[in-house]
């Protein structure tokens, strides 16, 4: 029962906030490896399918509208359980009632119980508000089911930092199953349920980091000497990407985000990988004239609506509003137009997003080309990977992630 408490404090701390913190999965510290895994596959399922899951236990109630919040949490993580996960009824239904005052006892009891005789008559489809669903089908065509097929789940992902990729993957293959990613020469990509922040990852051996952030390194390209800009660096973990690989380039590290920054830091000092200097510009409203034609290359990682990390991040269903891409979008152009006058000519801008709509990506990077005559893109993988670049930029769904990378040249 303790595994699945935890579970729906985790749960409920996502419906109140709309969102996971990670601090908030060190409620999972108390629990074994089994327990762990069995946590996270059940809330970040029961994320991932919420709004249907709402619906199906609607249909077993005979007054929806007056059952507590509580209650409908827990039955709704219960019936997962059942329907997804295939717990047998006798292992899930007496714990979820006993974790209800004692008045609702014999509802919780009934509908799990109705729920796991008709389990095999219930869909959950793909649990995506109408509108979603409606834009993806338009944007990804007869890429959707590999979409929806990576929504339900994603793997931990690492990369190799102070130690070569074989030496981590001994050092961590007795905590986790992992195994080699197919196209970065850096990364593992490991199951879950153990914690891996241990002596290894201290000690800056490795970093979490997925297969598609670790190919923006590759699509950069730092080298000797280059004075390199990471314009929204987030935690830090692509810009201590580019120190790695090619440790005597000028990284500089931006982001206006004050806790995100105190984190890079943080990761920068693990790692002992440091950037020349760390800034905190608002790429939107801050004069950045002053860097006029400063930098051979600029990573613009921009924010986005994150749709292509909902393998991982279900949450992000919580909070997704009909006009988020949209709005996005016109950000994203705005960024590009500040970034790129301080990139020099015959300077690189790669602009990357973890998500698959069409405009956030084509569409951005389209418009970007329609009011510059000084800029043209080239394909980011040129002579090391066939990833199929339309012109744009290449969407790296086919191959893992939903991630979107586009090469610019300023000519």
């Amino acid at each position: 029962m303790k595994a699945r408490n935890i579970a729906l404090k985790i749960f409920e701390h996502g419906i109140e906030n709309g969102f996971l913190t990670k601090d908030v999965w060190e409620l999972t510290d108390v629990l074994d490896k089994r327990d762990r895994d069995f946590v996270r596959k059940l809330v970040y399922g029961t994320l991932r399918f919420n709004k249907s899951l709402d619906k199906t236990i609607d249909s077993f109630l005979r007054k929806p509208n007056k059952t507590p919040k509580r209650v409908r949490n827990l039955l709704k993580l219960g019936a997962y359980e059942i329907l997804l996960l295939r717990v047998p009824e006798y292992a899930s239904v007496n714990e979820y009632t006993e974790m209800v005052p004692y008045k609702f006892k014999g509802l919780v009891n009934a509908v799990l119980r109705s729920l796991a005789k008709s389990k095999e008559n219930v869909s959950l489809n793909q649990s995506l508000p109408l509108w979603l669903y409606k834009t993806l089908k338009r944007d990804l065509r007869d890429d959707l089911d590999i979409y929806l097929k990576k929504s339900l789940g994603h793997e931990l992902s690492i990369r190799a930092v102070k130690v070569e990729r074989e030496k981590l993957k001994t050092e961590v293959s007795n905590l986790v199953n992992c195994k080699e990613m197919i196209y970065s020469p850096w990364g593992l990509t490991c199951s879950k349920g153990q914690n891996l922040k241990n002596a290894a990852f201290e000690r800056g051996d490795f970093t979490f980091q997925d297969e598609s952030s670790q190919l923006v390194a590759v699509a950069v390209d730092p080298k000797k000497d280059e004075k390199i800009l990471d314009a929204c660096g987030g935690v830090g973990t692509k810009a201590s990407h580019f120190i790695q690989i090619s440790p005597n380039s000028n990284v500089f590290y931006n982001d206006l985000n004050d806790k995100k920054r105190n984190i890079a830091t943080s990761n920068f000092k693990r790692m002992g990988l440091f950037p020349t200097e760390m800034w905190n510009f608002d790429l939107l409203k801050d004069d950045i004239s002053h860097l006029r034609l400063s930098f051979d290359k600029v990573l613009l990682d921009a924010p986005c609506s994150a749709l292509g990390t909902l393998g991982k991040h279900p949450d992000v269903l919580l909070r997704i509003k009909q006009d988020d891409a949209e709005k996005k979008s016109n950000l994203q152009l705005e960024m590009l137009e500040n970034v790129w006058g301080i990139l020099k000519d015959g300077g690189t801008l790669t602009y990357s997003v973890c998500t698959v709509t069409k405009s956030e990506t084509d569409g951005v990077i389209s418009n970007f080309l329609k009011r510059h005559k000084d800029a043209k893109c080239v394909d980011p993988f040129s002579g090391k990977y066939e990833f199929g670049f339309n012109g744009f930029g290449i969407q790296l769904l086919k191959y893992m992630e939903g991630f979107y990378i586009s090469k610019i040249v300023k000519v």
